[in-house]
């Protein structure tokens, strides 16, 4: 529990530092955040809330139907700096990184109906800061939302700009965000053996093999670093459920049928 002063000062300070937050960029602000002497995420969390908060209206603002052109314009300024003001103090570890599954989340919400546009440009200037270091500690999430935006992209009549940068988004997931490798695996049990396929973060597939069904995981390793050019010395399979997948291939196999 925060103590009531403390948790004042800190209040105070957040407000300094947005009232002259003109001019600054989004990790400017952030490292503004951090250098505050101490500060913890649990002391942060009451400011987190407003600045979430403060997102909530811009998206209402936007959804509504009633907000003229002009307005609309200004909330989609507001929103965008918003998101990356998120993403750069959850750099500095101010905010959790359940926040940004939320802020995910409510720009794309579950379901197959194209999103409106403005929350694909959001979601695009959110990953672009966070991105990285998701693909380090959050990886099936971040794959999973990915390939959503690049399907709801694909299904819509958005225009050339969104699509373009939704392509970039997904090229830099392939290309730069990955201090190890991730393999999205698919398995599949035929008679004794494991028929086993294996995608990168672009959905493309990078090797395939069998497998006997008492396979174990540093077996499935072992062969995928064989198949692969210039493999990682570190590598992250995930189902394509989203679950790591565990060490006894068959046994996973068979969990999943009964």
């Amino acid at each position: 529990m925060v103590a009531a002063d403390r948790l004042a000062d800190i209040v105070r300070q957040a407000l300094i530092i947005l009232r002259h937050a003109k001019g600054k960029t989004s990790r400017q602000l952030a490292e503004e955040f951090a250098s505050v002497e101490l500060l913890t995420a649990e002391e942060f969390e009451p400011v987190a809330r407003a600045l979430v908060r403060s997102f909530d209206g811009s998206l209402r603002i936007l959804d509504s139907p009633t907000t003229c052109k002009a307005e609309k314009a200004r909330a989609e300024r507001r929103l965008t700096r918003m998101v990356t003001l998120l993403g750069h103090l959850y750099l500095v570890t101010l905010v959790a990184r359940k926040v940004i599954h939320r802020i995910l989340a409510d720009l794309i919400p579950p379901g197959d109906g194209p999103p409106a546009e403005f929350r694909v440009l959001c979601s695009h200037s959110l990953l672009k800061v966070v991105g990285h270091a998701l693909a380090d500690v959050d990886a099936s999430h971040l794959v999973a939302f990915i390939g959503k935006l690049v399907e709801l992209t694909a299904k819509s009549s958005f225009g050339v700009l969104t699509r373009l940068l939704v392509e970039e988004l997904r090229e830099i997931s392939i290309t730069s965000w990955r201090p190890r490798m991730v393999l999205t695996v698919r398995a599949e049990m035929v008679a004794s053996h494991v028929e086993v396929s294996c995608t990168d973060m672009g959905g493309e597939q990078v090797c395939a093999f069998n497998m006997m069904d008492s396979a174990k995981l540093p077996d499935l390793v072992t062969e995928v670093k064989g198949q692969i050019l210039n493999p990682f010395e570190v590598l992250t399979l995930i189902l394509e459920t989203g679950a790591f997948l565990p060490h006894d291939i068959g046994d996973m196999l068979r969990d999943l049928h009964e």
